[in-house]
């Protein structure tokens, strides 16, 4: 599926977006910005037990869209649609809330993001139009098996992504794995 949802970058941007590798595509369910390391440990513990009774969810990936909008946009995703999607969303934002982390200030809108643009350009009609154009396209289904708290390092070449708790969709599964360090990012995995 990655290889169908990285064949929009012809269509899309020329050389002024900076496409997201493969290997990074990814759902942020909640993005948690800067952490104190002594607060991973609540946040493993609030997250296991969130999403302790949780099974895996199938989802389909559908529509480009830009934010923040098509006159100047920044970021280009694609939609991904699951009614359970949004439930998870919403168990791990009030799991989170206690411990200090806001809530996102817009809606949650399921995407991934696969470019942004290097620097925010005026555009008009011409990318109104190749968004409607791709606003229906179905670029497949996948299950979600685990969600995975991450820690991004920034780097100039883009994001280092590394895990530092696993937690499996299946309560019978399996408990969740955890690695150590700083955590600044919740997402799902494939």
């Amino acid at each position: 599926m990655a290889a169908r949802i990285c064949a929009v970058r012809s269509e899309f941007g020329g050389g002024t977006v900076r496409w997201v590798p493969a290997e990074n595509l990814h759902l942020t369910l909640k993005f948690l910005g800067n952490i104190e390391e002594v607060q991973v440990a609540p946040i493993r513990s609030a997250l296991r037990e969130a999403l302790a009774d949780t099974v895996g969810f199938r989802v389909t990936a559908r529509g480009v869209g830009v934010f923040p909008a098509s006159r100047r946009p920044q970021v280009l995703w694609i939609g991904l649609a699951s009614p359970e999607i949004g439930r998870v969303a919403g168990r791990v934002e009030r799991a989170l809330e206690p411990l200090g982390v806001e809530r996102a200030a817009t809606g949650f809108r399921p995407h991934v993001t696969i470019g942004r643009w290097r620097r925010p350009e005026p555009r008009g009609a011409d990318l109104r139009e190749e968004l409607a154009r791709w606003r229906d396209h179905e670029f497949g289904k996948f299950r979600i098996h685990a969600v995975t708290l991450f820690r991004s390092t920034l780097r100039p070449a883009g994001a280092l992504y590394s895990p530092l708790a696993v937690f499996p969709l299946d309560a019978a599964a399996s408990p969740p794995t955890v690695a150590e360090g700083q955590g600044r990012e919740v997402r799902r995995s494939r």
